[in-house]
């Protein structure tokens, strides 16, 4: 982009449609000036999965729009690649990935309901893995002469995101936890981890001077949001 007018950052989704398109008509996007980046995690969880996944497969080639893959895109896919393949053969041994995907808290089983009462689950779901594979495990954007990572989960600031394994890319804590390990001068901004596990509140944190951003807002909790910050003014919307 020649010019940016708002970089935007949208936190994890995890199925809430309603608060999604609350937040996201509250942010008023606009392709065209904007820069926006999705963290991953669109799936599981929220009771109203379907209608996010249409809304991704739909906006996912848009102009000055980034979507990165989450750990639940990960497990959905490692889950689902086979479908067909074994149809009515779930396998619920312990460590597959189908058992762990459909485990107490991952919240798989829902989205695998609601894609079935769809009644396109063999389309929904050829279509979703297709996209998945095409969805990249970061985004290195500079805005006037700033640098930014986004990643859904992790990294380690001293190592070039291209050479990190997916596993820390999607799954790792660290900096969340230890903002204080980053020691670099690019600004780090990480989904995954919800800000209510480690902060009071509910809101996105800038932490280390601003160099690690948190953006998961708890989108599936009670007292949770879907977040959105326009990384260059530090503006937040949420859901309601």
């Amino acid at each position: 982009m020649d010019k940016v007018n708002r970089l935007l950052v949208f936190g994890d989704i995890h199925g809430n449609w309603e608060r999604f398109m609350d937040v996201y008509q509250k942010v008023n996007v606009n392709p065209e000036n904007d820069l926006v980046v999705f963290l991953g995690d669109y799936l599981d969880r929220g009771k109203n999965p379907v209608p996010v996944m249409d809304w991704v497969l739909e906006h996912f080639e848009t102009k000055n729009m980034i979507f990165l893959r989450g750990n639940h895109e990960q497990m959905f896919y490692e889950s689902l690649r086979t479908e067909g393949q074994d149809a009515g053969m779930v396998d619920y041994r312990i460590s597959s990935p189908k058992a762990l995907w459909f485990a107490e808290g991952s919240g798989g089983f829902e989205t695998y309901k609601a894609i079935g009462k769809s009644g396109r689950g063999k389309e929904l779901i050829a279509a979703w893995l297709q996209l998945i594979e095409k969805m990249s495990l970061y985004a290195e954007i500079e805005v006037n002469g700033q640098k930014y990572w986004f990643v859904h989960a992790d990294c380690n600031p001293e190592h070039p995101l291209a050479k990190q394994g997916s596993k820390t890319l999607l799954w790792g804590r660290a900096l969340a936890k230890y903002p204080g390990l980053h020691q670099e001068t690019q600004i780090i901004v990480l989904g995954h981890t919800p800000v209510q596990a480690l902060y009071p509140g509910s809101k996105p944190q800038w932490l280390n001077q601003g160099k690690v951003v948190l953006m998961d807002t708890g989108s599936f909790l009670e007292n949770g949001h879907i977040s959105c910050a326009n990384l260059l003014t530090k503006e937040v919307w949420q859901s309601d």
